[in-house]
């Protein structure tokens, strides 16, 4: 499973993957932020539009192509902060 935090314009600022096993891996463009001015900063986790990638489907439906099987169900900005707050590492320079 992995929740995405997506903004009007489609970009993916951050997201959430659960793995089978019950880990999580959350990951922000932060976490990407180059150092010094001549690289680009990063604005999406995901290439394009999120809302492009994802026409056609439909809350709750599933959709099966080959081995893939994926359902997109929408979430409430709030819980998606918890989840995130629930299992987000924080990062070294913060560690007290």
């Amino acid at each position: 499973m992995v929740y995405y935090e997506v903004d009007v314009a489609g970009d993916v600022p951050r997201l959430i993957d659960v793995f089978a096993d019950g880990r999580r891996q959350c990951m922000s463009i932060v976490d990407f932020t180059p150092v010094g001015r001549e690289m680009p900063r990063i604005a999406s986790l995901v290439e394009g539009s999120f809302y492009d990638g994802i026409a056609g489907l439909v809350d709750g439906i599933f959709f099966e192509e080959g081995q893939e099987r994926i359902s997109m169900t929408r979430i409430a900005a709030d819980r998606f902060e918890v989840e995130w707050q629930a299992h987000r590492l924080p990062t070294p320079d913060k560690l007290h």
